[in-house]
């Protein structure tokens, strides 16, 4: 028994080092995706799963609610308290690019909105614990495909990434690791997911043009108006829901149940990754260091480019990164819970007051695209 739980731990945790190393080489290589096709296409086949399959994990290590089992407040006002913290390290990083300071209280698209949606999950998953999950799977599918028809439901409060990616955080939620190690175990399984992901990689190069269509519905933040494809609609969200599973399952099969010498301890530090990655990346891009990268020429740069991404993963995977977060984590686990509502509204109703002027026009706008 404990054997294999040592094996689970490894898998999982090579799992996550893989997902956010791809996060991060994702980031660094979109700004340079109208340059190459190459990278155009390694950027939609790494879109097309890696924050499904970090969602997926988050749910699948999220332990279940119950009566006994109750949400933690201090968790909730932790991950809103780091959403905003980002969001402030990233306005402050942008401004020396020479950008404005500013900040979107309400939502945004930058990396932070993962953070806020997760305390979301975990309120629903709460709130909804008696709920049977084939119910619950099904009402997030039809809410996740239904929610890009309404142009209203953007950015605006993470509302459209909260649609679209619940299922897949449930998905996580009520499967258990044993339950997936099992599964993955199985080789058709590993035969039709790695077949699959072997045929679609292909189709990334082969044909990027017909796939690099589907990134705003792989990003979970558009509607289906803003798609590029001709009467985008729920069949268009249901083959990329089942695009992403199928990833993801060609990776569950294939990352191996080993502990590899280091890497494996870092696959425990992907917050610390995914949270000081994007405002390191704002800050290199006010020095010359990228447009320096460009003029080495084809195919230099790209190499360098995809091995600085994985080893800025790798680097901010070292414990040292994680404990500023693991200290702000203590911090509010010994706050009352009347302090963590605090944490948790206060920057709203900072916010509030900031765009206060501006509220009549925003609902006069909201009332115009729902009557539409």
């Amino acid at each position: 028994m404990a054997s294999n739980i040592k094996e689970r731990i490894y898998k999982f945790d090579n799992i996550k080092l893989l997902t956010i190393v791809l996060v991060v080489v994702g980031h660094v290589i979109e700004g340079y995706v109208d340059k190459s096709d190459m990278f155009k296409s390694l950027f939609i086949f790494i879109y097309s799963f890696h924050m499904p399959l970090f969602i997926y994990l988050s749910g699948l290590f999220q332990k279940r609610f119950s009566d006994e089992n109750k949400l933690k407040i201090n968790k909730i006002a932790f991950y809103v308290t780091l959403g905003f913290l980002l969001k402030t390290i990233n306005a402050l990083a942008k401004m020396a690019d020479g950008k404005k300071f500013s900040i979107d209280f309400f939502g945004g698209a930058s990396i932070d909105w993962y953070l806020f949606v997760m305390s979301m999950f975990m309120v629903t998953a709460y709130l909804t614990r008696k709920i049977h999950p084939a119910v619950m799977l099904s009402v997030s599918a039809v809410l996740g495909c239904v929610s890009g028809y309404f142009d209203f439901i953007d950015d605006t409060l993470y509302l459209s990434r909260f649609f679209v990616f619940l299922p897949i955080y449930l998905l996580g939620y009520y499967m258990t690791p044993q339950l997936l190690i099992k599964i993955e175990k199985n080789y058709v399984v590993k035969a039709v997911s790695g077949t699959f992901m072997l045929l679609y990689f292909v189709l990334c190069f082969r044909n990027l043009d017909l796939i690099y269509k589907l990134r705003r519905l792989f990003t979970g933040k558009n509607p289906f108006s803003s798609v590029p494809i001709d009467g985008c609609g729920f069949e268009h969200r249901l083959m990329c829901y089942g695009i992403s599973i199928m990833l993801c399952m060609a990776v569950f099969c294939f990352i191996p149940n080993i502990k590899v010498p280091i890497l494996s301890n870092m696959g425990a530090n992907t917050l610390a990754v995914y949270f000081w990655h994007r405002p390191l990346l704002y800050l290199l891009s006010a020095t010359p260091f990228f447009e320096i990268i460009i003029n080495l020429g084809d195919p230099l740069y790209k190499i360098i480019l995809l091995s600085f991404g994985v080893i800025l993963a790798l680097v901010l995977s070292f414990n040292v990164f994680m404990k500023p977060l693991n200290t702000l984590g203590k911090l509010i686990n010994k706050l009352s819970p009347l302090w963590c509502y605090v944490l948790i509204f206060a920057p709203f109703f900072v916010g509030l007051l900031t765009i206060i002027n501006e509220l009549p026009s925003y609902f006069s706008y909201l009332l115009s695209k729902i009557k539409n």
